[in-house]
């Protein structure tokens, strides 16, 4: 594990985390004792790697008993001075959910893998009236911000007199997990700020964040859309860009798993067909969202 660092053994956690919540509910019906562990077990790790328990996963459980906070007959609820009190049947503990502030903008965020398809839906989105943005390119701007930092932490030969040279910069960091994180962790900050700015007083914004859960940026989403196909689609649209098999392969290898990605999402669209197919999907998505 040593030469592993901290961002990625956090990462590790955090999908853990996820997936000891799911077996918590699976098994809280028939083996409530095996659920309680598989909670406590969730914080530990939590506690272990400094990774904070999502909202989402904190509000299932009474964090006094374990005991999990399922609608209906684990937990009681009532509202008062327009605050909801949720209480455990279990040991009585009460806790205050404080609803959450109206936003005046909608912001939507497609992720996926490599060679998915984000861009298209994108871009289905933007004629939809979205106002689109697309993180990679943000992160390039953004970039060339920083070429003197780029240049001494990732090499020379990773900026020219033209900018960043991003072939290079790729090269280094795909083969190289712990370059890729120092990268990431160099941008991520930055893009996520250049996002804030870019969909401050606009009704409605589509953007496309491959990275968006390995960054940590789902916080500026209101909703989230998975964008997936097989394996074969994914290598196929690349090598028409002009990447070779193996490069795509690599940059799949350094993604999460497209089945963390759909788990984590609200929504997944799959994108294996035609362009018309696709936008009937994100037609459909829009009308669910509605």
């Amino acid at each position: 594990m040593k030469h592993k660092n901290k961002s990625f053994i956090q990462e590790i956690a955090l999908e853990r985390i996820y997936r000891l919540m799911d077996l918590a509910i699976e098994n809280w019906t028939k083996h409530p004792e095996r659920s309680l562990d598989y909670l406590k077990l969730m914080k530990k790790i939590g506690m272990r790697n400094k990774v904070r328990i999502p909202k989402e996963v904190k509000k299932l459980y009474c964090k006094k008993c374990f005991s999990l906070l399922l609608e209906g007959k684990d937990k009681e609820v009532r509202v008062k001075d327009k605050v909801l009190l949720v209480k455990c049947k279990n040991c009585g503990e009460v806790k205050k959910v404080f609803p959450e502030e109206k936003k005046e903008n909608f912001v939507l965020c497609i992720t996926g893998g490599i060679g998915t398809g984000k861009t298209s839906v994108l871009k289905a989105l933007e004629e939809k009236g979205f106002n689109a943005l697309n993180a990679d390119r943000i992160a390039k701007k953004e970039l060339e911000k920083i070429r003197e930092k780029i240049s001494e932490k990732f090499g020379k030969e990773t900026v020219s007199k033209q900018g960043v040279d991003h072939k290079n910069l790729a090269k280094i960091v795909f083969n190289n997990k712990k370059k890729l994180t120092e990268l990431n962790e160099l941008i991520h900050p930055l893009v996520k700020k250049k996002i804030g700015e870019e969909i401050k007083g606009v009704k409605k914004t589509a953007v496309e964040i491959p990275l968006l859960f390995e960054s940590g940026m789902e916080k500026i989403c209101d909703k989230v859309v998975a964008v997936y196909c097989k394996k074969e689609k994914q290598i196929k649209r690349k090598e028409k860009t002009g990447m070779k098999k193996e490069e795509v392969l690599k940059r799949i290898e350094n993604q999460m798993k497209i089945k963390e990605k759909k788990k984590r999402a609200d929504y997944s669209i799959e994108n294996n067909g035609t362009l018309k197919e696709l936008e009937e999907k994100i037609d459909k998505l829009l009308e669910e969202i509605k």
